[in-house]
């Protein structure tokens, strides 16, 4: 070891650096030569204190400068990091109290991280869940395709969604919707979970639902083509007896009428009319029951064509009536033509019969426009109804009460299955006296 003299003496005597007297001594030549090197140094270091009192206060101002700059620089550390803490502490919020769990997972599957939702949603307590195989939480069933799936997310990089069902800790299956993103070192991966049970119950009463519906419409086109061949069975045993009765009747009428007294003759002329009205009854429900069955074949046709030909067929049917018909020209319709030729025979029908005795009877069809979607109308100035009996209009076999024109209240019941059937509706206006106007839609 050097002493201290030894040690200034190497600093100041680059030359003898290191190199000692013979016995470890210094000699009094190298003393002094110390000596005055270090007074050099000395005066080197005294020589800035020799300043003038403007540059000691210059001096003075530049510390307190600095002074003041290091101040406003701990100030904005000591907002930076209180600005910090707060927005770790509201990440910390979010991610605990996410409506999602959210996991950090290792590549061994591994649970890193979790936050509050995730470990309320797994069951099991955070502290519990750190480190623990998330498969081990898997139902044993969907462990391979979990297993498949944690594989392709370290191997492709790339954002992966699945859906597995969990050990849930209540009787209903606990399913959840995993979406995985690998982090950029690619060790770990964070999972985001979703509870979707009740998606998963809804998608299994649906599936149920379902089932059950095309059970029973399978049931129900059984008994519509059970229906369908007991109304066949049933119209062909009523108009065979019906056919005989009116046969003999109009024989009976032809051989005994001068035989016969003015009542006698009326009772034959009642059997006749009751046997054609059954009839028509008959071959009305049977429409009736036909018009709900079938395909129904959408097109565009004409529908001011369509009725021009309606009211042609009812002026041949009673060339004695004098009626006016005015239909719109151009009037175009989409539906099934057939159907609706069914829907314009009953209305336009109907029109007929309760205005054709009035004095200038005039039947209207048209088109309207109600809430931007096309309205048909059939308008007459007949003697009307009140519309506190409008209930009845649509219902089979009901009539509106003080009505003298004879039917079977099948027409307009028709005209709504099939308007309904063409997923639109049918209403009508009216005042007693003042005619009436029947609107249907076509969707």
């Amino acid at each position: 070891m050097y002493s201290g003299i030894e040690r200034r003496r190497q600093a100041l005597n680059p030359v003898g650096r290191g190199h000692a007297t013979k016995n470890g001594k210094i000699s009094p030549v190298e003393v002094a030569e110390l000596r005055r090197a270090s007074d050099e140094q000395l005066k080197a270091k005294a020589a800035p204190l020799s300043r003038t009192l403007e540059e000691t206060r210059r001096l003075l101002q530049e510390l307190q400068l600095h002074q003041i700059e290091l101040e406003t620089q701990n100030a904005e550390l000591r907002q930076a990091r209180d600005q910090a803490d707060l927005a770790r502490q509201k990440y910390n919020d979010l991610y605990d109290l996410a409506p999602v769990g959210y996991l950090t997972l290792d590549s061994d599957g591994a649970i890193r991280d979790v936050n509050l939702t995730g470990a309320s949603l797994l069951g099991v307590e955070r502290s519990l869940l750190l480190g623990r195989r998330f498969g081990l939480l898997v139902a044993h069933e969907a462990r391979p395709a979990f297993n498949e799936f944690l594989g392709k997310v370290f191997t492709n990089r790339t954002r992966e969604t699945c859906e597995v069902e969990l050990l849930g800790k209540g009787k209903r299956p606990l399913f959840v919707q995993i979406e995985t993103v690998s982090s950029a070192s690619g060790q770990e991966c964070r999972a985001a979970i979703i509870d979707i049970s009740a998606r998963r119950r809804a998608e299994r009463d649906r599936a149920n639902l379902h089932a059950d519906l095309a059970a029973r419409a399978a049931k129900l086109e059984h008994a519509n083509i059970e229906l369908e061949a007991f109304n066949y069975t049933v119209s062909h045993d009523l108009c065979g007896p019906l056919t005989t009765i009116n046969g003999f009747s109009e024989i009976l009428m032809g051989i005994c009428k001068d035989q016969l007294d003015e009542n006698s003759r009326g009772y034959l002329q009642g059997i006749h009319q009751g046997t054609l009205r059954m009839k028509k009854l008959i071959a009305s429900l049977l429409d009736f029951s036909r018009v709900t069955r079938g395909g129904l074949h959408r097109k565009t046709f004409d529908l001011s064509a369509m009725a021009k030909a309606v009211a042609a067929d009812l002026r041949v049917a009673h060339p004695e009536s004098r009626v006016t018909f005015l239909v719109g020209e151009g009037l175009m319709g989409n539906g099934d033509a057939g159907l609706c030729r069914i829907v314009l025979d009953n209305l336009m029908g109907n029109a007929w019969k309760y205005s054709v005795n009035r004095v200038g009877t005039i039947i209207e069809f048209g088109m309207t426009e109600l809430g931007g979607k096309p309205v048909c109308f059939v308008c007459d100035n007949g003697p009307g109804f009140d519309m506190a009996h409008a209930g009845k209009l649509f219902v089979p076999f009901q009539r509106i009460p003080g009505s003298d024109v004879a039917g079977n209240g099948i027409g307009l019941a028709t005209v709504k299955r099939i308007v309904k059937r063409h997923g639109g509706r049918v209403w009508a206006e009216s005042s007693p006296g003042e005619g009436a106007t029947f609107f249907f839609i076509l969707e």
